[in-house]
């Protein structure tokens, strides 16, 4: 879908009657044109609820954005493309917190005159742009929107939603894309027990209430707050950054890129400070926290919904929500059982001889393994190409003796680490863009924190932001695109530059914990990105965006050869560059070999 409007004197409107509308600076005539030109476009419509849901998620995270400077809003290295896109976002003030009574009738309007912005996003602009979630107030989804396939829908988003009625699903979402108006709040990554059976690996949540008789399910909230549910229990998840435990134990780890997440309990609220904590509510309704490790804020909830007592509480304590005498008491008494988080396991890739006698029949430039390796060449930093003397690799350690980057079970193994460590080639690829090549991997992230798990980057290049080509894991970016999805990202030339580069976006997101076949494509007039076996993207390149000379080098694990830039934490395996483009039969004849 194009999200802005073909009129470009509607765009450049657009572009000065958005922020005014975002300030509530918008005069009685500027409403009326705003109307006006979303009444007469599809497109505006499209960009304009794309404009409000961005500002929504930002504030949610982030409180008010500087859009001046918005590099604190990522890592310490942001692109050209992302500071081009965040130049255009003004500010959201403090004052935008729902109690706008002009803001709030004039969006409501625009609403009804374009028929269909959801009832998750009418929520956001009202009730939870301050990033806290009020006591007893529940976003609820109109149903459970499907994920399509090339076998036709899959399982509901959420097992278990309380929803409206049918009058209010035609009154918020009619006439538009459900995914765009209800975002992902977070992914599940193990489900385990017959009433969790419903809920599949990879399944995405929304916001809604997940009930469990029985049975086990974790997940990852799109913040990186990874909770476990154990039945019988009942959750309500408002965002990617808060939820709320209706009855029953949970479980959660929260690093510190969530710092801040919210979980919400009857008449209590605890905000994390780095840690993981375990919150219990009886069946009489009272609430018990547990701190595991590093500390929470909690507070005791007053009739209106706000803070009445706060406490905080340091690890290796546990205490008792009094509801009726307003009292946070400690408790002594012997630690209730709480779901345990699952770590992830280190285990290796099914692959066979087939798999790599298939890959050297396709005749791929270089092929990269990562088992039975010489351990003199390992010894020497160098992963030999199976295809012949040329192109080796070399494992860059950095500053931690290889601790965060390592050979184990047949893979590459990666952990964030204060110091660069990343593998990259050892002589570059001459004339790769001077025609189509793919670029294929298997790969297993711990988590959806942006990342870059690969970069094609130019020998003579002299600033580090220059690449031809980016895969990377994207989560909280400036971007359009579903969170924790995959972003296969061309420039030719390879340039700083916004302007130049092409993305193309998986639909769906990566799965902490799984593995994942992963192929990008540069073919003779597009650009494409296949996932597990399938095409999920192709983008048309345009005539000057196509072919190039050059040499190029690969980098995986991080986006330059620098401390800690969007550092891939996970494996990595069965490498493989080709100076052609891989078909699709091929593509899923490699994915099948090794995942039938």
């Amino acid at each position: 879908m194009n999200m802005h409007p073909d009129d470009k004197d509607d765009m450049r409107r657009l572009s000065v009657l958005l922020p005014r509308l975002i300030d509530d600076q918008l005069s009685d005539a500027e409403g009326k044109e705003l109307v006006a030109i979303l009444q007469s476009s599809p497109e505006a419509q499209a960009h304009y609820l794309n404009y409000l849901q961005i500002h929504s998620e930002l504030s949610c995270a982030w409180g008010v954005v500087d859009s001046v400077n918005p590099a604190h809003l990522s890592e310490d290295f942001t692109t050209a493309d992302e500071k081009s896109a965040a130049s255009t976002m003004p500010s959201i003030p403090n004052t935008w917190t729902g109690t706008n009574v002009n803001l709030q009738g004039l969006v409501a309007f625009l609403v009804l005159v374009i028929g269909g912005l959801s009832l998750v996003l009418v929520l956001s602009l009202s009730g939870y742009l301050g990033g806290s979630v009020e006591q007893g107030t529940t976003p609820v989804v109109e149903g459970a929107p499907v994920v399509e396939g090339d076998d036709g829908p899959s399982q509901p988003i959420v097992a278990s939603i309380d929803t409206p009625n049918a009058t209010s699903e035609n009154a918020f979402t009619k006439g538009f894309d459900v995914a765009m108006a209800e975002p992902v709040a977070a992914v599940v990554v193990r489900s385990e027990g017959d009433s969790a059976s419903k809920l599949s690996i990879g399944q995405r949540l929304t916001s809604g209430t997940l009930k469990l008789d029985q049975g086990f399910v974790q997940m990852e909230f799109m913040s990186g707050a990874v909770v476990a549910i154990e039945g019988p229990a009942e959750l309500q998840i408002h965002s990617k950054n808060a939820a709320t435990l209706l009855s029953g134990s949970v479980s959660a780890n929260v690093p510190p890129r969530a710092r801040g997440f919210v979980l919400n309990a009857p008449k209590a609220a605890i905000v994390d400070l780095g840690t993981e904590f375990g919150v219990s509510v009886t069946p009489a309704g009272t609430s018990e926290v547990e701190v595991l490790s590093g500390e929470v804020e909690l507070s005791l909830l007053g009739d209106d919904g706000n803070t009445l007592i706060s406490k905080r509480v340091k690890e290796a304590t546990r205490i008792s929500v009094d509801r009726e005498q307003d009292l946070l008491q400690t408790i002594t008494a012997k630690p209730k059982e709480l779901p345990k988080i699952i770590a992830y396991e280190d285990e290796a890739l099914p692959r066979t001889d087939e798999y790599a006698e298939l890959i050297r029949r396709d005749s791929p430039l270089l092929y990269w393994r990562f088992e039975d390796v010489d351990e003199s060449a390992v010894a020497n930093q160098l992963i030999r190409n199976e295809m012949g003397p040329n192109h080796a690799a070399i494992l860059r350690h950095g500053q931690n003796g290889g601790k965060n980057i390592q050979l184990t079970n047949g893979y590459l193994r990666l952990q964030r680490s204060d110091s660069a460590r990343y593998l990259v080639s050892e002589q570059p690829i001459s004339g790769l863009n001077q025609g189509p090549y793919s670029i294929e991997l298997w790969m297993k992230p711990d988590d959806l924190q942006h990342a870059t798990v690969l970069g094609v980057f130019p020998e003579s290049r002299n600033d580090s932001r220059i690449f031809l080509n980016v895969l990377e894991i994207v989560t909280d970016t400036f971007m359009i695109h579903e969170p924790g999805a995959l972003r296969f990202l061309h420039r030719t030339p390879p340039t700083a530059s916004y302007e130049t580069g092409t993305n193309a976006f998986t639909p769906g997101l990566c799965v902490p914990g799984q593995w994942h076949h992963v192929v990008a494509v540069k073919n003779t007039d597009a650009m494409e990105i296949y996932l597990n076996g399938h095409l999920t993207r192709r983008v048309p390149l345009a005539d000057d965006n196509v072919d190039g000379s050059g040499d190029f080098h690969l980098i995986f694990g991080q986006l330059a050869a620098a401390p800690d830039w969007r550092q891939f934490s996970g494996a990595i395996d069965e490498i493989a560059v080709y100076s052609r483009a891989l078909t699709p039969a091929e593509i899923e004849h490699h994915f099948t070999v090794v995942s039938p």
